[in-house]
């Protein structure tokens, strides 16, 4: 329930708190005063969306925000959207700047428009014109009626719902398998084509690194001859001119001086250890040099092989191990195009268990919902009898149709006669701005034990009424006050009379602007607002006599 509503610079409201209480709240207040403001104030809080003429004129920003008790259902939604709650009040708040941004929060956090709105919906139901021609959709009426079947009735709704989802899930698996016979013999083609071409390669691991090092030796063989040849002849020339035979001379001359000295024993150890080494390098050198042979055949085959490699880089992945990888993909695939009949005729099998189960339920439910159907029928043409429409028939005609959906196969028309003799027609070819508002209010009385809404505000209940009819409406409206908070924006004198608490919105001129205030008024404020409303501007001793006569006639109506 809302109990606080703050305006700050939007539109003609400089800055206005609005208190409001449990039961029947009425704002009344004369034409062009600024009723429409604080519908649009709310509006903006429900999350519709924000226009920056919104904003006061000379100012840099319009704010609203409203202070609500809240429920389990919006604790629920808040902790699943991570926005904090302190399980008792949630504030919703819209700031729309002059120069058009728009920021909305809840509990202070920044909160998308869809959020809010998802919020909202479970804090407020709002009924002016444009939310009441919701009634004229048939998927709303269908809501209706299932709303007043009670829990049994949503059981199996909800059951039917969930095997939908299952059909509904099965059939996207179907459309997916169900592709075009030659495109599917086109894609098992190429797919062969791919997996041929790899599979006859016969790649193994990462031959391809040794291959290419195997042709890079082989390419440069004759570099190779060329090095070990000048190496040879430098470590052992034929002559004797070669570094080992020098080294070897030259350790034998120093092995004669080693008694003369240590150092000179060092040295010619020191010799002796690089002659010997070098001579094995030189035989090994040598050996080396023996073996390198260019093999043009081992060339040629390295070098077909590189190419059949390379080629299939170039399709299939930037290495053999990404290749080896679509090959397998490849055979995964063909496995599912072989297995596809068998898939289909296996989702097809469950698809008509489940249809079975959705038939079961769809025949309950329609059973259900012609019972709820001819129960709110009823109940819906006893409060248009008591709201004054004595003459209009209704009717709830219920059509089954052959089309899997998650509501069933029921379809909804609520048809309407509003004048003896005529035929029942469709609610949108029939009613009228008034007539409407006033079904509305019969349909949330039907249904208010059912609402878990905590507030319901009524704009425009009151068009094209009066006399009888706008009492009784009053009466009503203060009877679906004990289960919810109401708000009620008129100008009749009858149903304002009923209110728990009183607002009045008034225009006021200061120096070169014009401002619009509301705030709650006292009794005796009541009956002279009342008796503007009955009588005009003049207040007559009958019209006061007239208004605290109507007031005290309402009390004993609401005890």
């Amino acid at each position: 329930m809302i109990f606080e509503l703050k305006i700050k610079d939007f539109i003609l409201i400089e800055d206005v708190t609005v208190d409001f209480l449990s039961g029947l709240n009425i704002i009344t207040g004369e034409t062009g005063a600024g009723k429409s403001m604080i519908l649009g104030a709310i509006r903006l809080i429900l999350g519709q969306a924000a226009n920056k003429d919104a904003v006061r004129i000379g100012a840099e920003k319009a704010s609203i925000k409203a202070s609500f008790y809240t429920n389990d259902v919006v604790n629920a939604l808040l902790m699943a959207y991570d926005i904090p709650t302190d399980d008792e009040i949630v504030i919703i708040a819209r700031e729309i700047q002059a120069k058009g941004k728009s920021i909305s929060r809840i509990n202070g956090q920044v909160t998308p428009l869809n959020i809010l709105k998802e919020v909202t919906e479970c804090l407020i139901d709002l009924h002016g014109q444009n939310e009441n021609q919701k009634l004229l959709m048939k998927s709303n009426q269908l809501n209706l009626i299932d709303a007043y079947g009670g829990d049994k009735l949503e059981k199996v709704r909800s059951s039917l719902r969930e095997t939908y989802k299952i059909i509904a899930a099965l059939d996207d698996e179907l459309d997916a398998l169900k592709v075009d016979d030659f495109e599917k013999a086109k894609k098992i083609d190429f797919l062969t084509f791919q997996l041929n071409e790899i599979s006859s390669a016969g790649l193994k691991g990462d031959e391809d690194v040794s291959l290419e090092r195997e042709f890079e030796y082989l390419s440069n063989i004759e570099s190779l001859k060329m090095s070990f040849e000048k190496a040879t002849a430098w470590m052992k020339d034929d002559l004797d001119e070669g570094i080992v035979n020098k080294l070897s001379i030259l350790s034998n001359d120093f092995r004669k001086l080693e008694t003369f000295d240590d150092q000179i024993l060092d040295f010619s150890g020191r010799l002796r250890d690089v002659f010997y080494a070098l001579d094995d390098l030189s035989k090994d050198v040598e050996g080396y040099k023996e073996h390198l042979e260019f093999d043009p055949e081992r060339f040629s085959f390295i070098e077909k092989r590189l190419d059949v490699i390379n080629s299939l880089k170039t399709k299939y992945g930037q290495s053999i191990a990404e290749i080896l990888r679509f090959e397998r993909e490849i055979v995964d695939e063909l496995d599912h195009f072989e297995s596809i009949e068998s898939k289909i005729l296996t989702l097809e099998k469950q698809r008509e268990a489940s249809l079975l189960t959705y038939n079961e339920q769809a025949k309950i439910l329609t059973g259900l919902r012609e019972k709820s159907a001819r129960n709110l029928e009823k109940a819906l043409q006893n409060e248009l009898v008591e709201l004054n429409m004595k003459d209009t028939r209704f009717k709830i005609e219920l059509e089954v149709v052959a089309k899997v959906n998650e509501n069933g196969y029921d379809e909804v028309d609520f048809l309407i006669s509003t004048n003896l003799g005529q035929p029942f027609k469709p609610l949108k070819k029939v009613v009228s701005g008034g007539e409407l508002s006033r079904l509305m209010l019969g349909i949330k009385i039907v249904l208010g034990h059912l609402d878990n809404i905590p507030t319901l505000i009524f704009d425009e209940i009151d068009t094209g009424i009066s006399g009888v009819t706008a009492n009784v409406v009053g009466e009503k409206l203060s009877r679906l006050s004990k289960m919810s908070q109401i708000i009620c924006i008129t100008h009749l004198p009858q149903i304002a009379v009923f209110s728990d608490h009183h607002l009045l919105i008034e225009k006021e001129s200061k120096a070169q602007s014009t401002m619009t205030t509301i705030k709650e008024i006292s009794q005796n404020a009541i009956v002279d607002e009342i008796g503007r409303l009955v009588g005009g501007v003049e207040m007559t001793t009958a019209t006061t006599h007239h208004a605290k006569e109507m007031i005290e006639k309402a009390k004993l109506l609401k005890k």
